[in-house]
């Protein structure tokens, strides 16, 4: 039997677990907007309730994922429903998202579809061929500020107003959650002033940039897969592509489960509140790329996919002779 089929068991929603999971999110976000708001000048209060907005967020953003692959509800309009409502939250509208998420679990692992994941990778090849300016341009876009702070707040914030493939999905989704965005934004400053408004900038930004290197770690550890289109092999992708973050249970509840993400590649139909266990159960199954927190932040290395080793490398690793092919 195939580790895919050995996941059909736990790929079905529980209203119960599914309703439980949201007021549980519901009470972090809007319990961390209220003590930010209220703390706001006190570094510890405040520090506390970022991790707390964190947290809501985060897991809104599951919720809003799971609902987008039809998991987390067994009724697809409550699905849908709370999933563009999450948009407020997330600031993701959902049927732009559900789209393009979509279109990265259908390319995972394959390099002919880059534009269809989430941080652009190049090979060494291309590197190699591209020229002085379009090296220029790949160092620049994975150089720390650009990769984790830059461009994370720029596609959430401003890209994501007007997503990719919007027109396809429809300017209703993209102008309804843009205006649910404006409201929560807006009544936050109308009951809390200043402080609520400057707390929920300061918690968006750090919660953005934690979360952008959570995706990035999840798909760029040294021993990822990538193949060209007919050469991909769906369940290596899945499993061998997606590193399994661990950092203990408060990192799974902060994420609500995304570190068994291997799994979720493989059987999207698996709704997060089941995930963690699915792994525990078929760990004696598994071979995970299990990453500590030390391996998590050696993963900002890693910027180029050699093909000829099958494993990500630095750029410094370009001046060692003989260690990977030469430019033709």
């Amino acid at each position: 039997m195939s580790i895919r089929a050995m996941t059909r068991d736990y790929a079905s929603p529980d209203n119960r677990q599914a309703v439980f999971h949201l007021i549980v999110t519901f009470v972090c976000y809007f319990g961390a907007i209220i003590a930010g708001t209220l703390g706001w000048g006190n570094v510890l209060l405040t520090a506390v309730s970022v991790v707390a907005f964190m947290c809501g967020t985060m897991r809104m953003f599951g919720i809003q994922h799971d609902c987008g692959h039809g998991s987390y509800f067994t009724s697809r309009k409550a699905n849908d429903i709370v999933g563009v409502l999450s948009g407020a939250i997330t600031a993701n509208p959902y049927y732009a998202m559900q789209y393009n998420h979509n279109q990265h679990h259908a390319y995972i692992g394959n390099l002919d579809r880059m534009e269809n994941h989430e941080v652009l990778t190049w090979t060494v090849r291309q590197y190699q061929d591209a020229s002085i300016w379009g090296k220029l341009f790949y160092r620049t876009y994975r150089s720390l500020p650009s990769i984790f702070f830059i461009g994370p707040v720029f596609v959430i914030m401003v890209r994501y107003r007007f997503p990719k493939n919007a027109l396809k999905t429809g300017l209703v989704d993209v102008v309804v959650q843009n205006l649910m965005m404006a409201a929560l934004w807006g009544g936050a400053y109308l009951l809390g002033g200043w402080p609520a408004f400057a707390f929920m900038a300061l918690a968006m930004t750090v919660t953005i940039c934690v979360g952008v290197f959570m995706v990035y770690v999840g798909h760029n550890h040294e021993e990822t897969y990538w193949a060209s289109g007919p050469d991909v092999d769906f369940e290596e992708a899945s499993l061998r592509g997606s590193s399994v973050i661990d950092l203990g249970w408060f990192y799974d509840f902060m994420t609500f489960n995304f570190a068994y993400h291997d799994l979720h590649h493989l059987n999207s139909r698996i709704p997060a509140y089941k995930l963690k266990q699915c792994h525990i159960d078929l760990s004696d199954h598994l071979e995970p790329t299990r990453l500590t927190l030390i391996e998590v932040v050696k993963c900002i290395q890693w910027k180029l996919w050699d093909e000829e080793q099958g494993k990500m490398v630095r750029f410094s690793d370009l001046k060692q002779p003989g260690l990977l092919h030469p430019a033709e």
